[in-house]
């Protein structure tokens, strides 16, 4: 395996380790659940190394579903970094939900992180 490719899975199982998992967290474009960090493409140190583009940095990830995970790298790699804010505010718009389906979801996200670090010690139950 490539040492960039190691890399930049290592840097997204971070994400994962730091943030938990994507699954857990509510797509920022849809509010379903999200299936992936995704790169925000802002961090002024990312790296590039053999065609493999990712930031060391898990501030810069986001959750999204896999829909939009791909039509947010493909408008990156269609029409750069540039047209990024106004795609992501494109999708937002375009999938506004009710204030009460956003709660639930949360609500239900929330459930699953609690659920998660719980299991792993790092909460007490009913904290």
């Amino acid at each position: 395996m490539p040492a960039a490719l190691s890399e930049y899975r290592r840097a997204h199982s971070l994400v994962a380790e730091v943030k938990g998992p994507a699954r857990h967290k509510p797509c920022d474009f849809c509010g379903k659940f999200a299936d992936d960090w995704a790169y925000n493409h802002a961090d002024p140190r990312e790296i590039y190394r053999d065609g493999y583009l990712w930031s060391e940095n898990t501030s810069y990830y986001f959750p999204l579903c896999r829909k939009h995970h791909r039509a947010y790298d493909r408008t990156f790699r269609t029409k750069g970094r540039e047209a990024l804010t106004a795609f992501a505010e494109k999708m937002r718009r375009e999938n506004q939900r009710l204030p009460e389906e956003i709660s639930v979801m949360r609500a239900m996200c929330d459930a699953l992180w609690r659920s998660r670090e719980i299991g792993l010690g790092n909460i007490e139950p009913g904290v």
